[in-house]
């Protein structure tokens, strides 16, 4: 007989489910559990006594507490919930994109932008995706960008100063190599540091914002731009910034490759 692995052995039940979320804040009595879970005694006591016998809990003098095991459980199961409401947030966009771009690890935590909005263009406004980017990165002082294509009005928003930084996709400068064009042709920047790489998706961050794009599941370039204020979707945003601008190539040593 094949026995359930134990994240499926607490998910399977809401009882078993709700008493693991209930202890991870702080150690619960008995009394406790009974008074807070919507079930019935007999359900509670059973799933305390199971939950003790495959190692989730342990109890002293009545009060319940999580052991490693119950805690990595436990934080399992928050992640799960926090993903669903990621994709329930706007399941037609999580759909028609395509996450698999984002490196695993960053990839995991998506969950943890929190609340967003996705901007599409319609029909009468087919431009505002566009408008969006470009008002937001010209609201702040400085903003970190990761752009995998070329575009006029983001080129033209995107701020010149000490605290800014820019990640070109190599398709970019590859194509005005190509095309011959030299730096009399296009923006430079005298402040803002620029550096090169392979990129599939966009990506802006601030302070206050991140915006995200990701490629349509068809390999089309999309206008959708998913955006999040939070706090925790700014310091992932952040951190996967800084995961892109470590592996990315100066555009000056990039350019003498070339």
């Amino acid at each position: 007989m094949v026995r359930d692995s134990v994240v499926q052995y607490v998910s399977t039940s809401s009882v078993r489910t709700d008493i693991i979320s209930a202890l991870c804040p702080q150690d619960r009595t008995t009394a406790d559990l009974l008074a807070d879970l919507d079930a019935s005694e007999s359900a509670v006591y059973d799933a305390l006594a199971n939950l003790e016998r495959r190692g989730l809990l342990v109890s002293s003098d009545g009060t319940w507490r999580l052991t490693g095991t119950g805690r990595l459980i436990a934080d399992t199961i928050h992640r799960q919930r926090l993903t669903e409401q990621l994709i329930e947030g706007d399941t037609e966009y999580w759909e028609r994109h395509d996450a698999s771009v984002i490196s695993q690890p960053f990839r995991h935590r998506l969950c943890e932008l929190g609340s967003y909005e996705v901007v599409r263009g319609t029909q009468t406004d087919i431009d505002r995706p566009v408008r969006e980017v470009v008002t937001r990165v010209e609201s702040v002082e400085s903003c970190q960008v990761v752009s995998p294509v070329y575009h006029r009005e983001y080129e033209a928003a995107m701020p010149d100063t000490p605290g800014s930084r820019l990640v070109v996709g190599c398709d970019v400068i590859d194509g005005m190599i190509d095309a011959g064009i030299d730096d009399g042709d296009r923006r430079t920047f005298d402040e803002t540091a620029v550096r090169v790489t392979p990129v599939d998706y966009a990506l802006g961050v601030s302070t206050e914002w991140v915006i995200l794009t990701l490629p349509q599941m068809d390999g089309a370039w999309p206008s959708a731009k998913l955006v999040s204020e939070t706090s925790e979707a700014v310091a992932w945003g952040t951190e996967l910034f800084e995961s892109i601008w470590a592996d990315a190539t100066p555009l000056g040593a990039y350019l003498a490759d070339h």
